[in-house]
């Protein structure tokens, strides 16, 4: 390349480096679109329209939620793979659409690593399994002993196929030989219905108030929770090691994203309005304070690194839930 060629390559993008700044500097001044994985009225629906007053009161523009659920959010990553990157197409999505969906499939219409720009990790979900009250055992391993003696007789709840309802259930089954048949339901309600009536038997869910509720009453069991630690809100129920299962690690995060191409002045700013609605009193008072969600609000290069981490935490679960699935 001549001097001259590279003068003007270094004078062209210095030119584009101060329209994407200047860009950020006004940014945002119209609403900004959110697509989620899921149906509305549902806790990410919840969680992006909270978030959204505090994005509101600190730039002026809101959050328009757009629910676009389907194929395990193949159907959203799509629809922000293909949105403009302008800053005013964002995503919410899962740890099943981002860690999971490229070891279930063969081929999806997006690159979780190529096409997203990361911004911030909102929020991890305290999970749990949860067994229905007509069950008549009080622990997984009763569980497991009775499924073996009835094995046609239990089933499990999803809320479809690839998502970590099914594929942590899919493990269980795996390690201990339970005898369980999947039962995938369209949406939580009817799912939280069957179990209460008996229909479905055992879920893997966040364990959010009214499911904590349904536990206190009686009406659910909860058998085992993730992590290394007992969840304070079901005391009762004992970790995965203490199940005298093996480590076990999954993460059930909701994360914002941008279309690949963004400007980085301008995820950069997205970044820290949506860290600074985060952490504020009033997200804990529109969500948090809901219970079953733990806020995060991280940066870029925190957030790229535990999207790394989680990458083999879900290329583990799928291998060891044995489960492929085609579109």
């Amino acid at each position: 390349m001549s001097a001259i060629r590279r003068i003007a390559a270094i004078v062209t993008l210095a030119m584009v480096a101060g329209l994407s700044v200047a860009a950020a500097q006004n940014y945002p001044n119209t609403p900004v679109k959110v697509i989620i994985p899921l149906g509305a009225g549902g806790p990410l629906d919840v969680m992006v329209r909270a978030l959204g007053e505090g994005f509101r009161e600190q730039t002026g523009q809101p959050l328009i939620v757009e629910p676009r659920p389907g194929a395990n959010g193949i159907v959203a990553g799509t629809a922000c793979k293909n949105a403009e990157p302008d800053g005013y197409t964002l995503c919410v999505l899962l740890a099943s659409n981002v860690s999971l969906n490229q070891f279930l499939y063969e081929n999806i219409p997006y690159d979780s690593e190529k096409d997203f720009e990361p911004i911030t990790n909102a929020v991890f979900a305290n999970g749990a399994v949860v067994m229905s009250n007509t069950v008549p055992v009080n622990s997984f391993q009763e569980l497991v002993a009775y499924s073996k003696a009835n094995p046609d007789k239990l089933n499990y709840a999803s809320l479809g196929p690839g998502g970590d309802a099914h594929l942590v259930l899919e493990w269980l089954k795996n390690e201990t030989g339970a005898k369980l048949a999947h039962i995938p339901y369209n949406g939580l309600a009817p799912a939280l219905i069957a179990l209460a009536r008996g229909d479905a038997h055992l879920m893997y869910l966040i364990a959010a108030p009214q499911i904590v509720n349904q536990v206190n009453s009686g009406e659910l069991k909860a058998i085992l929770v993730p992590g290394s630690q007992r969840n304070p809100d079901l005391p009762k129920a004992p970790t995965f090691a203490e199940a005298g299962l093996p480590q076990f690690e999954t993460k059930l995060f909701f994360g914002a994203f941008a279309p690949a191409g963004t400007p980085k002045p301008v995820v950069e700013k997205l970044n820290s309005e949506l860290v600074a609605a985060i952490h504020s009193k009033g997200f804990h008072e529109r969500f948090l304070k809901l219970g079953g969600y733990t806020p995060v609000g991280n940066s870029i290069g925190d957030f790229r690194k535990f999207l790394a981490e989680d990458k083999l935490r879900g290329q583990d679960l799928v291998r060891k839930a044995n489960v492929k699935l085609k579109q």
